[in-house]
């Protein structure tokens, strides 16, 4: 197996959870890494953790609006 192929596998199952993942760190990291192209894939990776959160808190039965 490839080491591009085990890196997918584990980005799969690190955003299968989104309350898995330190999002805190994640917005460190988009704000304060040095290079400008892992910031901006950072900053996505953050934006995508916090939709899914809110898509599972939105789509929530007890969830009022």
């Amino acid at each position: 197996m490839t080491q591009a192929i085990k890196e997918s596998e584990r980005i799969e199952q690190l955003l299968a959870d989104p309350w898995a993942v330190d999002i805190q760190a994640i917005w460190e990291q988009a704000l304060h890494n040095p290079d400008p192209d892992k910031r901006k894939l950072f900053d996505a990776l953050h934006t995508y953790v916090l939709d899914k959160r809110q898509e599972q808190i939105i789509n929530e039965k007890k969830f009022v609006i």
